[in-house]
């Protein structure tokens, strides 16, 4: 008689476990305008603060050319320059895990900048950045990677 009671209880418990409904359009959506909310803060205030402010703690960028950046108090030291940049991007796309909590979006970058003798110069390229939902529902960077598109 007691295994009956304990039934309802256990179906229960497994139908709680399973129960995680994740609208993965929304949350592709929701990381796309994160990854757009990022680039309008390294456009308005500069990239050394965007990147400390959505990069996770431990989160690493990928260089070409030069060393992983690994923690985004090493980032934020790296982006800060005495040269005026502005690094913005568009993202493209997003895609994010079943289980709601990884994602990545891709898309295109433009760097401005003063060249020699005070030429304005610009670069493009493309990124993918990594992502991690935290536990505030929020989403931080755990790796990034970029790649220059040949200079015409």
């Amino acid at each position: 008689m007691t295994k009956l009671y304990l039934l309802p209880v256990l179906l229960f418990l497994v139908f709680l476990g399973c129960g995680q409904n994740i609208n993965l359009d929304r949350e592709k959506e929701n990381l796309l305008k994160t990854d757009a909310e990022f680039s309008q803060m390294s456009s308005e205030k500069n990239a050394a603060e965007a990147f400390y402010t959505y990069f996770a703690d431990n989160g690493i960028q990928i260089r070409p050319n030069g060393d992983t950046i690994v923690g985004k108090d090493s980032i934020r030291e790296h982006l800060t320059s005495p040269q005026k940049y502005i690094l913005t991007w568009e993202p493209k796309m997003a895609e994010v895990s079943n289980s709601g909590d990884l994602g990545y979006t891709w898309g295109t970058y433009k760097t401005k900048f003063e060249g020699p003798q005070g030429k304005p110069l610009e670069r493009t390229g493309k990124y993918l950045t990594v992502w991690k939902k935290q536990n505030d529902g929020g989403w931080k960077v755990i790796a990034d990677i970029g790649n220059q598109d040949t200079p015409k």
